[in-house]
C-alpha cells in the first residue's frame, strides 16, 4: 500500500512569533492565500495604516469589484478590544468588506458578525477567518485559512450582475455569458484568480501582485485585449515605472515571445502594455468566441509567467519620491 503522510498542527507562534512584525508582513506578501480562502481578488494598499492615532494591520482592495477591504489580524482567541479596533477601521476607512483574522472565535464574536452582516446593507461584508498553520513530516509550516463567518448569502451582490451595473442590453448579457469561460480556467487550471462571479462590463481587472499595476482583460470597439494597465494613483509614478520598462523593451518582447503595444497614453495618468487580437467582439459566433477565449487565456497566462517578474523587478527599483514632477503635462488626470 502506499505509504500517506498525516497533515500535523504546528503552533502559531512557531511560525510567527510575533503578530506585527511577522505575520502581518508574510500576510501583506501573500494575500492570494488570504483571497483563496474568501473568494476575493485582493490587492495590498498599505501595511500599518494610519487610523487617527490607531493602526490597521491592512488596508487592501477588492480589484474586481473595486471596493475597499479592512483586514485585521490576531494571533489569539478573538476578544472585545479587536471587535472594536475592526468596527473603528471600517469606519475609518468607509470600508465595505471587513475581514478578521484570529486564532479562534469565540461564539459570541462570531455571533456579533452573524448580527452585523443581517442588519447591515448588501454591500457591506464581514468576515471571520480563523488560521492555523500545518505541516507534513519535516516539510515547512503550511497556511491555513477557516471561513467561520460570512455574509448569510455569500457575495450578496448577485451573481447575474457580477456587483455591476444592472443588464439591461443585449450586449450585456453577452459579457456576463462570456467572461466565465475565461475566468473560470483563470481560476481552476492556473490558480490566477479566486473570482467567482462575472459581469456585464466589457472588461475585468485583477490584482497583479505589484502595487499600482493590474492585470486587464477586455473587448475595445474592435478588438480583445490583455494588459497591464499602469496606474498608481500618480501620473509622474505611472510614466516613471513605463519608461523603465520601455528602456527594456527588446529584452521583454523577447521573453514573451512576440511584439506588445506599449502606450504611454500621455494625455492620461494610466499607462499601458497590451496585447490586441483585430476583429474580435462578444456577439460573435459561438466558434468564434470559443477562440477568443482560448486566446485571452493563453495569453493572459504567458503574460503572467513572463512579463509580471520583470515588471515587479523594477517596480521595487522605483524611488517614487524622488522627482515628483517627473515629465508629466499640466493634465494630470486622465
Amino acid at each position: 500500500m502506499p505509504e500517506v503522510a498525516r497533515l500535523e498542527p504546528v503552533d502559531l507562534r512557531a511560525v510567527w512569533p510575533n503578530e506585527a512584525g511577522d505575520f502581518t508582513p508574510w500576510l501583506a506578501e501573500n494575500l492570494e492565500e488570504l483571497s483563496k480562502a474568501l473568494g476575493i481578488d485582493l490587492e495590498l494598499i498599505q501595511r500599518e495604516a494610519s487610523v487617527g492615532s490607531f493602526s490597521l494591520d491592512i488596508h487592501a482592495r477588492d480589484v474586481n469589484q473595486n471596493r475597499t477591504v479592512v483586514i485585521e489580524n490576531q494571533l489569539e482567541p478573538t476578544n472585545h478590544d479587536h471587535l472594536g479596533k475592526v468596527l473603528t477601521y471600517a469606519a475609518g476607512y468607509n470600508a465595505d468588506v471587513m475581514v478578521w483574522i484570529v486564532k479562534e472565535f469565540r461564539d459570541e464574536h462570531r455571533q456579533a458578525l452573524d448580527w452585523l452582516n443581517q442588519r447591515t446593507s448588501e454591500e457591506t461584508e464581514f468576515y471571520g477567518i480563523e488560521v492555523r498553520a500545518v505541516r507534513i513530516g519535516d516539510s515547512p509550516a503550511a497556511p491555513v485559512f477557516e471561513v467561520v463567518a460570512r455574509p448569510n448569502t455569500f457575495r450578496k451582490r448577485s451573481i447575474t450582475s457580477g456587483g455591476s451595473a444592472p443588464v439591461s442590453s443585449p450586449k450585456q448579457s453577452a459579457y456576463l455569458a462570456f467572461w466565465p469561460r475565461v475566468v473560470d480556467r483563470l481560476r481552476d487550471d492556473y490558480r490566477l484568480t479566486a473570482r467567482r462571479t462575472s459581469t456585464s462590463d466589457s472588461w475585468m481587472d485583477f490584482a497583479s501582485g505589484v502595487l499600482g499595476v493590474r492585470r486587464n482583460i477586455s473587448f475595445t470597439r474592435q478588438d480583445a485585449r490583455v494588459e497591464l494597465y499602469l496606474d498608481s494613483g500618480n501620473k509622474s509614478r505611472n510614466k516613471r515605472l513605463f519608461d523603465l520598462l520601455y528602456e527594456q523593451k527588446e529584452n521583454i518582447e523577447s521573453t514573451f515571445g512576440e511584439a506588445l503595444a506599449w502606450e504611454r497614453l500621455d494625455n492620461r495618468r494610466a499607462s499601458r502594455i497590451a496585447l490586441y487580437r483585430p476583429n474580435s467582439s462578444v456577439n460573435d459566433t459561438e466558434e468564434t468566441l470559443s477562440s477568443i477565449a482560448d486566446w485571452i487565456v493563453n495569453k493572459y497566462v504567458h503574460l503572467v509567467k513572463t512579463v509580471i517578474p520583470i515588471v515587479s523587478q523594477v517596480a521595487d527599483e522605483i524611488d517614487y519620491d524622488a522627482d515628483p514632477d517627473y515629465e508629466v503635462s499640466e493634465e494630470e488626470n486622465g
